[in-house]
């Protein structure tokens, strides 16, 4: 059958899922004060939103959130945390990806500023967080239960 010939076309679902990535991102725009300047500099630059891109900035609010607890400005780090635990738990596709590729793997690593975070995941998080870095579900029973801010796990 030729193309043009009442062929109905399957399409890879890349227009779904991408939608979805911009979804989480205005969902967490909307639900988790503090990212809206990001949000709307974000779009002015791009022209429109780009998940991944967005997320670089949201890792790096929430680490500094983390780090200098209770800041006024930016957003809550345990709000954010919240919002994409739920998202994970949810497990669409499209926000699921730019939860795990652009959220869980820019987090920092041990010895970074701001790697106690990771003790705060949620379980559906953690475990994601767990196949990106197997190494970080050992425990050391030199460390500390204090993290880095004197948040405790």
């Amino acid at each position: 059958m030729a193309v043009g010939e009442n062929e109905e076309r399957e399409t890879d679902g890349t227009a779904e899922v991408n939608a979805a990535g911009v979804w989480l991102v205005e969902d967490l725009v909307v639900q988790v004060p503090g990212f809206e300047g990001a949000y709307e500099s974000h779009v002015f630059n791009e022209h429109g939103v780009l998940p991944h891109v967005f997320f670089w900035d949201v890792v790096q609010d929430t680490v500094h959130s983390y780090l200098a607890q209770d800041a006024p400005d930016g957003p809550d780090w345990r709000g954010v945390l919240d919002f994409l635990e739920e998202q994970t738990r949810r497990r669409v596709p499209g926000a699921i990806e730019v939860i795990v590729t652009s959220f869980l793997y820019d987090l920092p690593y041990e010895g970074e500023p701001g790697y106690g975070i990771a003790a705060h995941l949620g379980p559906a998080m953690k475990e994601r967080n767990l196949q990106l870095r197997p190494w970080c579900g050992a425990a050391s029973p030199d460390k500390a239960t204090t993290t880095d801010a004197g948040n405790t796990p």
